[in-house]
């Protein structure tokens, strides 16, 4: 081992014999030389590694040191070069048999070698020798090593893999489909489907593993022996009845890859009438049709290679097309079979053989076979919905649809008697098959029917204090509560001329208390066109007295409406006790018209006194929002009925009972009117009093009136007066506005929404007392 040193390598030579366990010295010396004989390097990395002998650097720069100069050469032609390497290796990992790097490297280097057996000793040593956290690392590479060899070896390294990495089983079946070993595959498909617990590293399902099952079985059903196919399939069928249809057609298509024709027939005629989803269904009946054109077409082309046509073939093209014309009816059994409760798919079903019963093209016993089915399907879908799961509709759809089915009037009330007694999702349900049941009645001319049926829905011997909303209360207990119903029996009532049954009727929807404001109206129109004038008012007194607010003031506006149309003034106290009892206990926010309505009364047929004091009231009596322009109608009408001078008591009062916004307007309109008595002094008193109120700058209107005034009316002095005042109040807003924003920024912000400034009434020291004796 003695190499020939140079004069460049004296000072490494020292180095490493001055420090012979040193790693960076010899590291360096090893960088030095780099450019050496292999020879050289060689016994260099052995005298650092006689020093050193636990360093996993330099074992991992010698080893790959050595694989670099056997990369690309032949293993037999230099095999002692390969031994000594690997004896490198062997002697590296008795001390750092932990390290998976250089496992990973011994692996590499020995997959060069043509050694099978010793290459796989390698790779469970490995296995043996690392933790089972770095053992994946190790099996990747073994695996692939195994997957090149092939055979029993790769079978069996897989079995070992498998059974610490169960999850992982789709790789062997990857393996035998790209080596076309389709048995292999099968069984462990097969192995992994009966496996409960598996669970894919890949995401795949269950379903996605039967049919992948499912396909080697179809198509390499001739390269497999001993299995079972149809027995494999159909467990596969049963365990995914709700996604059987790629099943279905594989396990089809396997036996008309047999030959059995029939068979396969039998499978598809099978499969369309047991899968459960329209998506299944068109799968199985794509594959199912393909199969008969694929029959009809050999077929041909049998009778092509003979010269004639056979019967056979004119069976197939009749199969085909009768194949196709059931589709529609197969994919409605699917449908239902999917949603049993759907009233739209129901509907569908009945509707196919509607059309196959107005098609002219078929014989009048087709057509009413077609006719008997369709009432068939809704006798079977009455009988299989259930009322309360019913969906895409309701049961009394289908009720109706099956009366209207039947061809004779005996039929169809024998069809609507059962269904207002059988069970229904709600009470709006029966409802509307009683109202249908008795317009089919009226369309025949049988009022006395309808009638009938209409007091049987009405009818109730036990406690009327049902809930109608009540879900709990069977809908039968609670339909005699219908409005719909009510109506319908008064309008036959009142068509066929019964006067005291109509009157019975509105009198028990009162009691009852399903009375709605318009029913009340309706009755009390009735009673008026009949001229029972105070019967028709106890109606509206009836009404009021159920319905509270606000739906009670429309009864009191129609009611009184009603009232002085018929009497005038000829019954006015009673006029006057009925609007006081109208205004007795009623919202301000809704009393404003019976006020207004309750003074024009007055001016019509009583004194302009008592209509100015009902307008008085109505200033205090109706809701905030509206006192303003209340105001404003009471001093309009002083002025019509007892003249301008008059009003100024009206405006004072508002003034002072408003609140500023009001009282600012008003006194502005105050001032218009003194300016039209000519009144110049009091005029300009009230608009200084308004301009208190307004700020010049959010509120100018008030200011233009008074500038336009002094412009027209005042002097040089008045109007300098005009602006002093319009400055104080600027200046004393801009001060209330700045105190505003400064208490603001002292409470704690809840919300980064920018302040809003609102306007403050403060108190005007220059405020102008507006006295009679002053003016």
């Amino acid at each position: 081992m003695d190499i020939d040193i140079s004069e460049s390598d004296l000072a490494f030579e020292e180095e490493v014999l001055r420090n012979p366990f040193k790693l960076k010295g010899w590291l360096r010396y090893l960088d030095h030389k780099r450019d050496a004989p292999v020879r050289t390097v060689s016994v260099i990395y052995e005298r650092a590694l006689r020093s050193l002998p636990g360093s996993y650097k330099l074992w991992h720069m010698y080893l790959g040191h050595r694989t670099g100069q056997l990369r690309g050469k032949n293993p037999l032609q230099f095999s002692d070069e390969v031994r000594k390497t690997e004896l490198c290796f062997e002697r590296a990992l008795l001390l750092l048999h932990k390290m998976p790097e250089l496992w990973l490297k011994y692996i590499r280097f020995m997959r060069v070698q043509a050694d099978v057996t010793r290459t796989r000793r390698v790779c469970d040593r490995a296995l043996r020798a690392l933790p089972v956290t770095q053992h994946a690392r190790v099996w990747r590479m073994y695996l692939r090593f195994a997957e090149h060899v092939g055979g029993h070896t790769a079978h069996h390294v897989y079995a070992r893999y498998l059974r610490a990495w169960p999850e992982e089983s789709e790789q062997l079946v990857d393996y035998c489909e790209s080596h076309e070993e389709w048995n292999a595959m099968t069984l462990a498909l097969v192995k992994v489907l009966d496996n409960t617990g598996f669970r894919s590293s890949r995401g795949t399902s269950e379903y996605g593993l039967w049919v992948r099952l499912a396909h080697v079985l179809r198509v390499h059903a001739r390269d497999l022996q001993g299995w079972d196919v149809e027995r494999v399939m159909r467990d596969g069928i049963g365990r995914f009845a709700d996604q059987a249809g790629a099943l279905w057609a594989a396990l089809g298509e396997w036996h008309a890859g047999q030959g059995d024709v029939e068979r396969a027939r039998d499978v598809y005629e099978e499969a369309v009438t047991s899968v459960r989803t329209v998506r299944d269904f068109a799968l199985v009946f794509d594959a199912y049709a393909e199969f008969e054109q694929a029959t009809v077409a050999a077929e041909l082309e049998h009778d092509v290679e003979r010269g004639r046509t056979g019967v056979r073939t004119a069976l197939r093209l009749v199969q085909l097309e009768r194949l196709l014309e059931r589709r529609a009816f197969l994919a409605s059994d699917v449908e239902l079979r999917e949603i049993p409760h759907s009233v739209r798919a129901w509907l569908r079903r009945a509707g196919l053989w509607r059309a196959r019963a107005d098609d002219s093209a078929l014989t009048d016993k087709q057509r009413a076979k077609a006719l008997d089915m369709e009432r068939e399907t809704f006798a079977q879908a009455v009988a299989a919905i259930d009322p309360r799961r019913a969906t895409e509709g309701h049961v009394d759809e289908l009720w109706l649809a099956y009366a209207r089915s039947c061809g004779d009037d005996s039929a169809r009330r024998t069809v609507l008697d059962a269904a207002v007694a059988a069970p229904m999702g709600s009470v709006a349900e029966l409802a509307h098959v009683y109202v249908a049941y008795a317009e089919h009645e009226l369309a025949r001319g049988s009022v006395e029917g309808a009638l009938r049926v209409l007091t049987q829905a009405t009818a109730h011997a036990g406690s009327t204090r049902v809930d109608y909303r009540d879900e709990s209360v069977a809908p039968a207990q609670r339909v005699f509560k219908s409005q719909r119903v009510w109506a319908l029996l008064v309008d036959v009532y009142e068509a066929d001329g019964r006067d005291s049954s109509v009157r019975s009727a509105y009198e028990r929807m009162i009691e009852l208390r399903i009375a709605t404001p318009q029913t009340v109206v309706n009755y009390a129109r009735y009673l008026e066109e009949r001229a029972c004038f105070e019967d028709s008012f106890r109606a509206y007194e009836r009404g009021i007295a159920e319905f509270g607010y606000p739906v009670a003031i429309e009864l009191w506006n129609i009611y009184l409406k009603r009232f002085v149309d018929r009497f005038g003034g000829s019954k006015l106290e009673r006029t006057r006790d009925l609007f006081e009892q109208a205004l007795d206990g009623c919202p301000s926010e809704y009393a404003k018209p019976v006020f207004v309505a309750y003074g024009q009364l007055e001016e019509t047929y009583g004194l302009a006194r008592r209509a100015l004091r009902v307008y008085e009231r109505a200033t205090r009596g109706v809701a905030n929002a509206d006192r303003l322009e209340m105001y404003r109608f009471y001093i309009a009408k002083t002025a019509e009925l007892v003249g301008v001078a008059h009003t100024r008591a009206v405006y004072e009062r508002g003034i002072s009972e408003l609140g500023d916004v009001g009282a600012m307007q008003l006194s502005a309109e105050y001032a218009q009117t003194e300016l039209q008595l000519g009144e110049v002094d009091r005029a300009r008193a009230l608009l200084a009093y308004a301009a208190q109120f307004a700020d010049p700058r959010t509120d100018p209107r008030v200011w233009q009136q008074w500038h336009d005034f002094e412009v027209q009316h005042g002097s040089e002095d008045s109007f300098k007066e005009m602006l002093r005042v319009k400055r104080s109040v600027q200046a004393r807003a801009t001060d209330a506005r700045h105190l505003a924003e400064v208490e603001l920024s002292k409470q704690p912000v809840k919300s980064k929404k920018p302040a809003v400034d609102l306007p403050t009434a403060t108190a005007n020291p220059d405020e102008v007392a507006i006295d009679d004796d002053d003016l």
